[in-house]
């Protein structure tokens, strides 16, 4: 009996190991431009993770940072992994069965290059790889220790009054007026190792479709031309009241209109389409609500774009959410007809209009604080470029509220510090509330609602304790 467990254990063992090389070596086709079917599966099981209904429920359990992407990375690789030891095990009873179902799966997931460059060697491991394992010597499990260690290396994740008296320089905690590229906050809808690397590769951005002269420009000839450069805020939709997913850099690169212009834009045309052709992300804007301020950039703070922010370029547009935005820019067309989004075809939002959003940065939930001794309650407030009259704190959960002190923005789509010096008199729990109220008395929305699939609203709240 103990030798018949042996014998099992050694075969999972093989069997497994044998998933490991085969992705592997997926992986080595990938780089050959294959389709890599991990990649595939995780395309398909974020699908459906995507989904509003489904969106809301994962993160509501595991946040909305990357934990559930990483997550469903490693869920990814452990189907794969089982998915493969049940096909070794099925080979001995069913060959033919066993060599065709892995050959669909790998093209289903891969395209037809994963299929004939994968189903060979699962037909070799299959055949000779598991006909090992039951002559496996015993003597050499530390061989196989080895061999079970190897998923490591295939891991996914790789993270007023009193106005005289505020500087907002000085507020420990606040978020700062321009955001620095290394804390511009990354969402992607891959695995960060699967993001598009285009760096020191030929480039050209082609503008296309319904235009009188098409462009096909190189990053050089780019850079070459009039550029502008300002401070935009970019949010993302899954941002939820009071998140991190947002920032608010200095931007550089050519306007939109200004390669429109030079392609010269056809009467028929409706619609302008956005491509990242190695990211297979597509988005799109009717053309008349293109904002004068899109652009196509190339630079924060006058350095290169990171890979993970989309070097070589990435679209900007005012007054939308960043899944309107593609990173890694490579087409331009012009159609007279909309190209429904990656994110828009899961349920997610068409328009993707930016909700006024405010934020206490400081103190932070749970902080203590004394009686008689001031604090400055501070943070960011955003109305997608529609202009803010006023940002209200409460410190009564909501009864009352006061004016902070609102520092003037940096652009009509740059994010705004806010702040009010405040002491409290009373010992206990306080909740502290912020909302923004824009020109004209509109005032931010308090409806609490997660954030797909139009972007989530409702004030942020805070608690702390005086004693």
């Amino acid at each position: 009996m103990a030798r018949l467990r042996a014998g099992g254990w050694r075969r999972w063992g093989w069997a497994l190991a044998g998933g490991v090389g085969l992705a592997t070596m997926g992986l080595g086709l990938r780089a050959l431009g294959v389709g890599y079917p991990l990649e595939g599966m995780y395309g398909r099981l974020t699908f459906w993770l995507g989904v509003p209904a489904v969106f809301n429920l994962v993160h509501e359990v595991f946040g909305y940072g990357s934990l559930a992407k990483n997550l469903a990375g490693l869920g990814t690789l452990g189907l794969w992994l089982l998915g493969h030891a049940a096909l070794f095990f099925l080979y001995p009873r069913a060959p033919g069965v066993a060599v065709g179902l892995a050959a669909l799966g790998y093209g289903y997931f891969g395209g037809w290059g994963a299929m004939v460059g994968l189903t060979p060697a699962f037909w070799v491991w299959a055949r000779w790889g598991m006909a090992r394992a039951v002559r496996f010597d015993p003597s050499r499990r530390s061989s196989l220790k080895e061999i079970a260690l190897l998923p490591a290396w295939l891991a996914w994740g790789q993270r007023a009054r009193g106005e005289e008296r505020v500087v907002f320089e000085r507020i420990p905690g606040l978020s700062r007026e321009v955001t620095p590229q290394a804390e511009l906050y990354y969402v992607s809808k891959n695995l960060a190792v699967f993001d598009p690397d285009l760096r020191g590769r030929p480039y050209r951005l082609e503008v296309g479709g319904l235009v009188e002269r098409p462009l096909r420009l190189t990053l050089e000839e780019l850079r070459a031309l009039p550029a502008v450069e300002f401070v935009h805020a970019l949010i993302c939709i899954s941002n939820p009241v009071g998140g991190e997913l947002v920032g608010s850099p200095r931007w550089r690169g050519v306007l939109l209109r200004t390669l429109l212009e030079r392609a010269g834009v056809r009467p028929k045309a409706r619609w302008v389409v956005f491509e990242s052709r190695p990211d297979g992300y597509v988005e799109s804007l009717p053309l008349d609500e293109l904002p004068a301020e899109a652009m196509v950039a190339y630079a924060i703070d006058g350095e290169d774009l990171e890979r993970r922010h989309g070097y070589p370029t990435r679209v900007l547009i005012p007054g939308r959410y960043g899944m309107k935005q593609p990173k890694w820019l490579t087409h331009i067309w012009l159609s007279d007809t909309e190209a429904v989004g990656f994110w828009a075809r899961r349920g997610w939002s068409r328009t993707a209009v930016v909700r006024t959003m405010s934020r206490i940065d400081v103190p932070a939930d749970g902080a203590i604080l004394g009686v008689g001794e001031e604090v400055v309650i501070a943070g960011i407030a955003f109305a997608g470029g529609r202009p803010l009259e006023r940002v209200e704190v409460s410190t009564d959960g909501g009864r009352t509220w006061g004016p902070a002190v609102l520092k003037p923005p940096l652009g009509p789509y740059a994010w705004q510090l806010w702040a009010l010096p405040w002491v409290p008199r009373t010992a206990g729990a306080h909740e502290l509330v912020v909302r923004a109220v824009e020109v004209g008395g509109r005032v931010q929305d308090p409806t609490p609602r997660r954030p797909l699939p139009d972007g989530a609203t409702g004030y942020h709240r805070v608690r702390v304790r005086v004693r």
